[in-house]
Formats: structure tokens, C-alpha cells, sequence
């Protein structure tokens, strides 16, 4: 009949391909995002973790921090994070008796178990295959490096 209004089944076929195209992408996108803030969380926490160790070595004895805090000292070169599953290493640059150089690295795995920085298994010791950069030391997306002189 003429005058008769309404949607043909072609119409309806394209109109519901362009919704779920639709819904397809947004989807996507919520589970990028979701995954970005979960990254973006986990680095905040790491960070807050390398700076609360940093704070732990300035309040140290000058004198004591290359020997407390290098390889074999108490409480060591490694320390476990407290708020998600990860490791950071202390580098201590001691060659100049009155500047050291601190660098604070920090590896931890994400909310997929992968880990993120090149301690893949989280020991805080650099191992074989671990080196990506071959610079000589474990590397990661959050380092903190400072100086420490005499006061």
C-alpha cells in the first residue's frame, strides 16, 4: 500500500551492522582505558615506593649510606614494594668520596602478571637475558636517579 511508512529489512540490516560496529568499538575502548589506568595506577605506586626508599637513604648517615645500602649491606641494595608485587634495586655511585650518585629502579608486574622493567623475575639481581639495553644494570619505566652530598 502506498503511504505506508516504516523500514525496509535492508535498512534495518545496515542500521543494526552500524550499532554493533558501534558498540564493538567502545568496548575496545573501555578495555584500552581500563587497562591504561590500572598502568598509569601501578606506576604511581611504584614511584611513591622509589621515593619513600630515597627519603629512607637521605635520612641516613652519609658516611653509612654506600656501605647500608650497596651489595651485601643491611638493609641491602634491593627491597621489596608493599602495595603490588615488584622489586626496586639501589645503584650507588661512590667514586667521588663527597657526591654520590643514587639511582633507585623498580620492576613490578602488572594486573596481567607481565612484568614491567627488565627484572623479569623480580630477584633484584640482573641475570642473563635480563639486560635488554646491555648497559649493565636492570633498567625500568620508573627511575629515580639523585644526588647525595655531604651537609
Amino acid at each position: 500500500m502506498k503511504g505506508q511508512q516504516g523500514f525496509t529489512l535492508l535498512e534495518l540490516l545496515f542500521a543494526v551492522s552500524v550499532l554493533v560496529t558501534a558498540i564493538a568499538g567502545m568496548v575496545r575502548l573501555f578495555m584500552y582505558t581500563s587497562t591504561a589506568a590500572d598502568i598509569a595506577g601501578r606506576q604511581t605506586i611504584a614511584v611513591t615506593e622509589a621515593q619513600t626508599k630515597l627519603e629512607e637513604i637521605r635520612n641516613t648517615n652519609y658516611d653509612l649510606v654506600a656501605t647500608n645500602y650497596g651489595s651485601g649491606g643491611s638493609p641491602g641494595n634491593t627491597f621489596d614494594l608493599s602495595l603490588i608485587n615488584g622489586k626496586g634495586v639501589i645503584y650507588i655511585d661512590s667514586s667521588n668520596a663527597e657526591l654520590l650518585v643514587l639511582e633507585i629502579v623498580v620492576s613490578w608486574n602488572n594486573k596481567y602478571n607481565r612484568v614491567v622493567g627488565e627484572d623479569k623475575d623480580l630477584d633484584g639481581i640482573l641475570d642473563a637475558g635480563e639486560d635488554e639495553n646491555g648497559n649493565g644494570k636492570l633498567d625500568s619505566s620508573v627511575e629515580l636517579i639523585t644526588y647525595l652530598t655531604r651537609r
